[in-house]
């Protein structure tokens, strides 16, 4: 969790996502586009708003649940490496896919930034393998509402004031057919989350706007100042 005192290691001065010098190699991405197991990869858009993020807001721990084989670790890993600062912990449990990411990992050379870890986001060792809390949370596991809506609890649990959460998957079409269970999947599930809570701010990015029917959802977890410019404390 980002604090005061953590501005000399973090450093000032933002990246522009424009340079040549935090790009990653179009090889690397080609391969990981073309790899056997690379169904379920995460959209440009998506990765684009992770990248953007990493870079604009520096953080210092980032939390990926769901990385399956990488294609949003590699992005998030380089911009915590052009950042020179942060750490990226991507959750895989399954072995197949927790090999090639594991693998990606190696060969884009962001290990010093980016820990796999092959297990459950409800494993209960997940917040002492962290550490602290997340800056950063990207959500894209299981589609399926109960599952959701145990991830995104776990998420909130874990997020640091101020942090962002993003989940992928989302669209108001694509998400109900994408959830087994026929009750709505991830768009229900934060939806039903963060009806009554007022510290959880909820950004919709969906089509025909965004250039993705699975769209994706930025929420950020902070209390509003109110009339006597106090900020509430937050729940524990």
């Amino acid at each position: 969790m980002i604090s005061e005192g953590d501005y000399q290691s973090r450093g000032w001065e933002v990246l522009p996502v424009f340079t040549e010098g935090v790009r990653l190699p179009t090889a690397l991405l080609e391969e990981l586009e073309q790899h056997p197991l690379a169904a379920g990869k995460s959209s440009w858009g998506t990765r684009n708003m992770l990248f953007s993020l990493i870079l604009s807001m520096r953080p210092h721990i980032v939390l990926e649940i769901g990385a399956h084989i990488g294609s949003g670790t590699v992005v998030m890993g380089a911009a915590l490496k052009a950042n020179g600062f942060g750490m990226l912990y991507s959750l895989e449990p399954q072995d197949h896919y927790f090999e090639v990411l594991t693998e990606f990992v190696g060969k884009a050379g962001l290990s010093r930034h980016v820990t796999p870890l092959k297990i459950f986001s409800t494993d209960r060792q997940l917040e002492a393998r962290i550490g602290e809390k997340a800056d950063m949370i990207f959500l894209d596991a299981n589609h399926s509402y109960s599952h959701a809506l145990r991830d995104i609890e776990i998420s909130d649990r874990l997020l640091a004031d101020n942090g962002l959460l993003l989940l992928d998957d989302v669209g108001p079409k694509m998400s109900p057919e994408l959830c087994t269970e026929g009750k709505g999947g991830v768009r229900q599930a934060l939806l039903d989350y963060t009806r009554d809570r007022d510290d959880l701010h909820v950004i919709f990015f969906e089509p025909p706007f965004w250039l993705n029917p699975c769209g994706m959802a930025l929420v950020c977890r902070q209390r509003i100042a109110g009339s006597g410019g106090q900020i509430a404390p937050l729940l524990p």
